[in-house]
């Protein structure tokens, strides 16, 4: 009856071992000589897919070492996103210019990404992290293989590459703006390739707007916003419904024009044109530099060697370890060429409880740039949000200096916390539990059965006398 019992709690804890490892995919091998690389490990986005190990297991006549592969999970990778791959391995000899390489195949270009040249040394544990940024028009229907390989000038043995199928996903909730396109009754722009357009006061500026979802779900009663802000003129439109698919034939890219009626008294000179895609959960932002000119305008007046600069995007929630791009306008109204220094201050401290260098990292393009007189600039300035940073409003400023001047203008970056952040964590520790759980069935199942046939042995042998 004890017998039994314990059975049956191993058949059980069995059933629930194999309920965790059913998404596993294996293969094993022999080497006979001393593989070189006897372990690997690979995460994708802080999360365990595949481990391969190599032991010795010899037979009466050679040497040789018995090398297991599994995939325990399929990664799903986002399209327009880093995917961090993490490769953790430990070698048997010390090699030379080493490095590691990841790389997705079945793309029309090359998605790959490499680490540097380093030496490895025997029985040492090496950990490197590579970001493969997974293109957005790559088709979401198709399966890809993800391949992490440690590759050396004279070759490797043992688990040393890795070959992990993957998803490609999309993004639950993702609208984007393709195109812009400009023009009035008489002249057409298109994208004009960044340039200023001229349009005349009193006229009516056509907006072509091109919408896709690229999102994973339907995208329901989308808007299109198209306004110049300084002249206080807007005028949304109504797109409809975007499906979510790749298809040609399916409803998920739509076109619409917006007409605006520039007035009359609109005051002369550079206007920003704001063009926005929105629903009720997701939005996509554009601008456009237009220039409004022509008879019965109202001019307005610049003192002479006057700069006008416009924030456009100030204000943006970022999520932690991610960034996002704030906007100026900047534009010279003189009659002389003005050079520009812009930098950007406030990005220090704002930690956690871990320290970090500060709360974000600022990137401005251009950073230095001189604008000839009637030329205009759009300055974007990129912060990276630090992992360590503390949630909520955070406010810092950028600098801009001209002919002696400085001028600072207030930005704020809403932080917040990262959605779903550490599920992957757990999902790595219940594989592991599942493989710990294996391994201990077997032996428990030996244990018994060895266990089983010494007692009928001796109940044989005590029979027998």
């Amino acid at each position: 009856m004890k017998t039994k019992f314990i059975l049956a709690f191993i058949l059980v804890v069995a059933l629930f071992s194999v309920f965790l490892l059913s998404n596993a995919r294996a293969d094993d091998w022999y080497e006979y000589s001393l593989p070189d690389i006897d372990e690997m490990t690979v995460y994708v986005n802080g999360e365990m897919v595949w481990y391969g190990y190599c032991y010795y297991d010899p037979t009466p006549t050679e040497d040789r070492w018995h090398c297991v592969i599994n995939q325990y999970e399929t990664p799903a990778l986002e399209r327009e996103e880093n995917a961090e791959i993490k490769v953790s391995f430990i070698a048997n000899d010390d090699f030379e210019e080493t490095k590691v390489k990841a790389w997705i195949g079945g793309y029309h270009d090359d998605i790959e990404a490499e680490t540097s040249l380093f030496d490895v040394f025997e029985g040492k544990t090496y950990t490197k992290t590579l970001d493969l940024f997974i293109p957005k028009n790559i088709d979401a229907r198709d399966t890809y293989t993800l391949h992490v390989d440690i590759q050396q000038k004279h070759g490797l043995s043992g688990t040393d590459e890795a070959d992990i199928e993957t998803e490609i996903q999309r993004i639950a909730n993702w609208i984007e703006i393709m195109s812009v396109e400009l023009y009035d009754s008489g002249n057409y722009y298109g994208s004009c390739g960044g340039c200023t357009m001229t349009f005349e006061a009193g006229t009516t500026l056509y907006v072509d707007v091109a919408v896709k979802n690229r999102g994973n779900h339907e995208a329901e009663d989308v808007y299109v916003r198209v306004s110049l802000n300084e002249l206080c003129i807007e005028r949304t439109i109504y797109l409809g419904d975007l499906e979510a698919s790749d298809d040609d034939d399916d409803e998920d890219a739509k076109t619409v024009t917006v007409a605006l009626i520039i007035p009359l008294d609109a005051y002369a000179g550079i206007h920003t044109l704001e063009v926005k895609a929105y629903n009720d959960e997701v939005s996509d932002i554009e601008f456009r530099d237009v220039i409004i000119e022509g008879p019965g305008k109202k001019e307005k007046e610049y003192e002479e060697g006057e700069v006008e600069i416009v924030p456009q995007i100030t204000s943006n929630e970022i999520e932690l370890g991610k960034g996002a791009v704030y906007t100026l306008l900047v534009a010279n109204f003189g009659d002389e060429t003005e050079d520009f220094i812009v930098s950007a201050l406030g990005t220090e401290g704002g930690c956690g409880e871990t320290a970090c260098a500060g709360w974000a990292e600022v990137t401005i393009n251009p950073q230095a740039f001189s604008l000839r007189p009637g030329e205009s600039k759009i300055v974007n300035v990129y912060v990276a949000v630090s992992e360590n940073a503390v949630e909520g409003e955070h406010i810092f400023s950028v600098k801009i200096e001209h002919d002696s001047k400085s001028e600072q203008y207030s930005m704020v970056a809403n932080v917040v916390k990262e959605e779903g952040k550490g599920i992957g964590d757990l999902k790595t520790i219940l594989t592991i539990v599942g493989i710990i759980l294996a391994a201990a069935i077997i032996v428990l199942l030996i244990l018994l059965l060895t266990t089983r046939k010494s007692a009928e042995k001796a109940e044989v042998e005590e029979s027998y006398y």
